[in-house]
């Protein structure tokens, strides 16, 4: 299933018209509706409060399962879905794998 579709589903769940929902996520409804249609994708930000509105984990919302996926997809999802995101998040992510690939390296030159 799509993004926008379980996106849509979990609102229904819930009872939560898309008017409601936009409101919590502060959007425009109608940016909402894009997103329930697939016609836009949510930036990170709008992602992790509709995690937290209906309690689900942003891996199941993107289908991202560690034992499915190999390294090669796992790049290539990164880099497909990054076009999508804003300017900070990017900022963001650059600054968390700065540190991941900072602490990797402390840890593989160990000297004991």
């Amino acid at each position: 299933m799509k993004l926008g579709e379980k996106i849509k589903q979990l609102r229904k769940r819930k009872g939560i018209s898309q008017e409601e929902l936009a409101t919590m996520l502060k959007i425009n409804r109608n940016y909402l509706s894009r997103i329930e249609t697939g016609k836009s994708e949510p930036t990170s930000s709008i992602l992790k409060n509709i995690a937290v509105i209906f309690s689900v984990d942003t891996n199941s919302l993107l289908d991202i399962s560690g034992s499915e996926s190999n390294t090669t997809d796992k790049i290539k999802y990164i880099v497909e879905n990054c076009k999508y995101l804003h300017d900070k998040d990017l900022d963001f992510i650059v600054r968390i794998m700065t540190v991941m690939r900072e602490e990797y390296v402390k840890i593989n030159t160990k000297v004991d």
